[in-house]
């Protein structure tokens, strides 16, 4: 728990200018903030927006890839920009539910469902959005959840929520925490428009090595095997065995064992130490070198070339073992075919792949030393989207270290 003097609480880090800047205090959320009540008028239902615990307030259609809403927006309530969106239901990341602010210039307009607050004048929205992040307010808020709720949803309304106790530094220290996180935050951003140019580098590359849909020559090739004639058709079957998963009951898998037993791409990792469910079983297992696909699940067509000794598959994985081909040109060749996965899994009365679906697949194959070249260009592009989604985990790891000293979260609810 934060220290505590008799006067509030006070953070494990902070700022040395604001050293002697004594505790921070303890005030009401609805002095600081109020209700948002206004309601849509016609033709809002274009700016709906939903709130995602990880991506904030986004555009209903690009959400769920559609409008739900419907035409009557009459109950939906129209925020602006700085307004506070609370959802009462319950996610992996927060307890009670997710607090977002509305960033982007646009306003808008969100379910009946949320609850909407905008802070007053004078008050800094930025660094209480940093407090919520940081889940400074959970300890309170625990204290008003209703325990009947269903479903995952608190009963909580906004005026109940609005009840809440937080606890908040002079504006200068609010300012200097907001600028301290905003920077990090800006860094990340980059960091993330660096790894999406990489992202898109490399599927530039891919439509370029190899083959379009019809062809049987890339567009790009090397200069050395330019001239060298056309790559030879062929499908999968004759270059590939196919392992198929097999579905293991909670009893055959715990927490250790000597053998990790991935379920799905959620489990796909090349840490060992990040492996949670372990098997002593031993059907159905992928070795090293062998490309593991999802087959089944909203995953369909993810991949891992696999870097473990051995690994049990759940059913919702098939396993790739190349025996007449070159296993990282196989590699990259199934990730051009992602969207071919996708489509062909939604096809089925149950979205998934069956073994024919990948046996038949048509590939075309450049010689030994051409499949090696394109498959070591891609694998460096690789490489570096490996280092740096890294650099961008730990900029998030360093961010949520600074959030957790930065803000006095409470153990439990201060009488």
């Amino acid at each position: 728990m934060d220290n505590l003097n008799s006067d509030g609480p006070t953070p494990t880090l902070r700022f040395p200018e604001f050293d002697d800047g004594g505790a921070w205090q303890r005030e009401t959320l609805r002095r600081l903030a109020s209700p948002v009540k206004d309601k849509a008028s016609g033709g809002d239902n274009e700016d709906t927006l939903t709130l995602s615990g990880e991506m904030g307030l986004v555009p209903q259609g690009d959400y769920f890839g559609k409008q739900i809403s419907g035409e009557n927006v009459s109950r939906y309530i129209k925020i602006v920009r700085d307004d506070f969106v609370y959802n009462d239901r319950t996610t992996k990341a927060s307890k009670f539910g997710s607090i977002k602010r509305l960033t982007s210039t646009d306003g808008g307009i969100v379910s009946p469902i949320y609850k909407c607050f905008r802070f007053k004048a004078g008050h800094k929205p930025d660094f209480w959005d940093y407090y919520f992040e940081a889940q400074a307010h959970e300890a309170q808020l625990g204290g008003l959840v209703n325990e009947g709720a269903r479903a995952g949803r608190f009963n909580i309304s906004i005026d109940k929520f609005l009840s809440i106790d937080v606890w908040k530094p002079s504006s200068p220290e609010q300012e200097r925490i907001a600028e301290c996180l905003a920077s990090i935050d800006a860094l990340i951003e980059a960091e993330t428009e660096k790894l999406d140019a990489l992202k898109d580098h490399k599927q530039g590359l891919l439509q370029q090595l190899f083959p379009a849909e019809g062809e049987s020559l890339p567009t790009l090739r090397f200069p050395e095997f330019s001239g060298r004639g056309l790559w030879s058709e062929t499908t999968l079957d004759s270059v590939i065995d196919l392992i198929s998963g097999l579905h293991l009951l909670p009893a055959d898998y715990s927490g250790s064992g000597a053998v990790p037993y991935f379920t799905g791409p959620s489990d796909f990792t090349h840490n060992i130490e990040q492996v949670t469910k372990w098997t002593d079983k031993t059907a159905n297992v992928a070795s090293a070198g062998d490309i593991l696909v999802t087959v089944k699940g909203s995953g369909v067509g993810e991949l891992l070339d696999l870097a473990f000794p051995e690994v049990a598959l759940g059913r919702q994985l098939m396993a790739v073992r190349a025996h007449a081909c070159e296993t990282p040109f196989l590699f990259q060749f199934l990730q051009t075919r992602r969207s071919e996965f996708v489509d062909m899994a939604s096809g089925n009365l149950i979205p998934g792949l069956s073994r024919n679906d990948i046996l038949g697949m048509k590939l075309y194959l450049p010689q030994p030393e051409e499949q090696r070249a394109i498959s070591s260009c891609l694998s460096s592009v690789d490489l570096l989207l490996s280092s740096q989604t890294s650099r961008i985990d730990g900029l998030n790891k360093h961010k949520q270290g600074l959030l957790q000293q930065l803000f006095p979260v409470l153990d439990e609810v201060d009488g």
